[in-house]
């Protein structure tokens, strides 16, 4: 198989250029000129750095002719400012309209990864944030892509994710960190629910989504048991052995964060996360 990732050097796609060095494919991956995070390196694997990454992504899908794209890469923004808005098109619009574009034109499989934050409340289609609504753009233009160039799409809608060698800042590495050093944290109510997924399951999914002989419909990368964030913080008390300094409340809550189940339509057909959250923790506290 010869595939090629965008967003190579962000946390999902690190594990999945990985994942699919070792299964002995031939991987390209794509970066941004600007970025400093480090670069995939490995048996089988090419870096293409990109200065101008919707000028210039056509031309290495034309040069290397993969047998599969997975399109990982995102501008990520919880809250725009207005500043980010022409960046956040770029990335999410531009690139990958141009991305399918020239996947169409050569017959490429293209794995798109979108966001639950693309579903409030479990909707077909109901925004949390301007990024968000970027990401459906992309779906929609994906979806002409399909039905009158002949494009081989397939959706695969993430939830949240965590692992190791996770640079995002996020919650979890947060709460782990706070129980290892005994740092005091302001949070908001912990009354949100969080549906994390390993990253070892999330590369999975999407090799599955790239596998499939036959792919409809959209498939959603969850456990199906989501946790509130106060419940998180548990588990991370249960596996660390440290109590945490938390602040319930001291910061206030978001808008549109998910406070019931978010059920979205999913056509998983084999995937299933192996990975529980209670050993995926444990896992990762013992590494650090």
């Amino acid at each position: 198989m010869k595939a090629l990732v965008t967003g190579a050097s962000g946390f999902v796609g690190r594990h999945l250029v990985r994942a699919l060095s070792e299964a002995g494919a031939q991987v390209h991956a794509v970066v941004r000129t600007t970025s400093s995070r480090h670069r995939p390196s490995g048996p089988g694997i090419t870096v293409h750095e990109l200065g101008q990454p919707a000028v210039e992504i056509g031309e290495v899908i034309e040069a290397v002719r993969p047998d599969t794209v997975f399109h990982l890469a995102t501008h990520f923004s919880a809250r725009h400012l207005p500043a980010e808005i022409i960046s956040m098109l770029e990335a999410n619009v531009v690139f990958g309209t141009t991305l399918a574009q020239a996947c169409a034109a050569t017959q490429t499989r293209l794995v798109h990864a979108t966001s639950a934050w693309q579903h409030y409340g479990g909707a077909g289609y109901e925004p949390v944030s301007l990024y968000a609504a970027t990401k459906q753009a992309l779906v929609d233009i994906i979806e002409y892509f399909r039905v009158v160039e002949g494009l081989d799409s397939r959706e695969v809608c993430l939830f949240d994710t965590y692992g190791p060698e996770d640079d995002r800042g996020k919650l979890t590495g947060a709460l782990l960190t706070a129980a290892r050093t005994g740092a005091e944290l302001d949070m908001s109510s912990g009354n949100q629910l969080i549906d994390l997924v390993h990253i070892d399951d999330v590369v999975g999914a999407l090799l599955v989504a790239g596998e499939a002989e036959h792919f409809s419909g959209r498939m959603v990368v969850r456990t199906g048991r989501p946790v509130t964030v106060r419940d998180l913080a548990a588990i991370i008390e249960e596996v660390s052995g440290a109590a945490l300094r938390i602040n319930w409340g001291s910061r206030p809550d978001r808008g549109r964060e998910m406070i019931t189940d978010w059920e979205i339509a999913a056509n998983n057909g084999r995937w299933q996360p192996q990975r529980s959250l209670r050993d995926g923790l444990a896992d990762l506290w013992r590494s650090s």
